[in-house]
């Protein structure tokens, strides 16, 4: 009896050494969570009713007058505003224009929420509903990129008298999609002629599945427990800001002056807000039609995201013109900045209100 109680007692330490061992491996702080979180200089913060404490710059126009308000929102969602949007839209500001350009809730240096379930686009939404507000500009363009041109056209379409015009650039795919809509779509249209998507799909979608076991381990816990107790911010921030540094081969024509992610992204909002729109069941399109507001999108040339998806925005809106801006990808003013302000630039001036 004396030998199987020591045989037990000898397993039960062993089963605990590597019990302990396992919750240390996966618990132990990444040390890849090399992304910069400190606040700029320029850094206020709103705090909203929603809850929200939201980090943003306010770049004031540097003429006497200013010609409209711009909000700029950030692709994603789990993006973030870097130095170089910053820089971009510096200059578009001395042409008279406020520029507000913030982080998304859970996003970059905004606060992150205790429980991640909160994040929705309907949340995004309600934010920047308050933060439009709270501004309140007499003129108000909001500036899409990617996730940020569905944010923008959904609250748009709900909030008309908020909204001067749009500008929606690389805009990502009206939800709930309607693959229908795409096939109905006759001819050929000339965004129809850019260049293969194939070789960048392929890229981001490799990196994207590039975990390792540790990092899998975490994402599996935090998709179970469903809160950041366990799993910090931290550690699944580290694990967007790896894979971006990776995935942004594919954001550009050319790989070789693809620019490396250095802000912090927001993986709990990129889950949970990209659970949201899956799930989602009212349709705006037919808002979208109502909108008779000056709309603008511009589509880079080396786009990953298919070209029915800019397409379908320009088939909704009444107002609308679309442009190529050639020689850049997804993130669109990195190879090609003189064209993207160009654009931008002129369409606020000719719809200057």
């Amino acid at each position: 009896m004396r030998i199987i109680k020591k045989i037990l007692k000898y397993l039960s330490l062993i089963l605990l050494s590597l019990v302990l061992g396992i919750s240390i491996w996966i618990l132990f702080p990444n040390s890849e969570s090399d992304f910069d979180d400190r606040p700029r200089k320029s850094t206020q913060y709103w705090e909203l009713k929603t809850g929200s404490k939201i980090a943003y710059t306010h770049l004031k126009s540097e003429t006497d007058s200013s010609k409209s308000t711009i909000v700029y929102l950030h692709g994603g969602p789990g993006g973030y505003i870097d130095n170089s949007s910053i820089e971009i839209y510096r200059e578009i500001s001395k042409e008279g224009f406020d520029v507000y350009l913030y982080d998304q809730i859970g996003c970059g240096l905004s606060e992150r929420l205790k429980n991640p379930v909160e994040y929705s686009f309907e949340r995004h939404s309600q934010d920047l509903k308050e933060i439009l507000e709270k501004i309140n500009a007499p003129n108000v363009t909001l500036v899409g990129q990617s996730w940020g041109g569905f944010l923008a056209s959904y609250l748009s379409a709900h909030n008309p008298n908020l909204v001067d015009q749009l500008v929606l650039t690389a805009p990502g795919e009206i939800r709930p999609v309607d693959s229908l809509a795409y096939a109905k779509f006759e001819g050929i249209d000339y965004v129809k002629e850019l260049t293969s998507i194939d070789n960048r799909v392929d890229k981001i979608n490799t990196k994207i599945n590039n975990f390792r076991a540790r990092e899998l381990a975490w994402l599996v816990i935090a998709d179970v427990t469903k809160s950041t107790n366990l799993i910090s911010d931290h550690k699944v921030d580290g694990i967007l800001h790896k894979i971006s540094k990776t995935f942004a081969n594919g954001m550009v024509c050319d790989s070789t002056i693809a620019s490396k992610p250095s802000g912090r992204p927001g993986m709990y909002c990129a889950i949970y807000t990209n659970k949201s729109l899956e799930n989602i069941s009212e349709d705006i399109r037919d808002k979208m039609k109502e909108f008779d507001k000056p709309v603008l999108i511009l589509k880079p040339e080396c786009d990953y995201l298919d070209w029915e998806e800019a397409h379908e925005y320009k088939e909704l809106y009444p107002k609308v013109e679309l442009k190529v801006i050639k020689n850049t990808g997804h993130s669109i003013y990195i190879e090609n900045k003189q064209d993207y302000v160009s654009e931008i630039k002129n369409f606020l001036m000719s719809n200057d209100l």
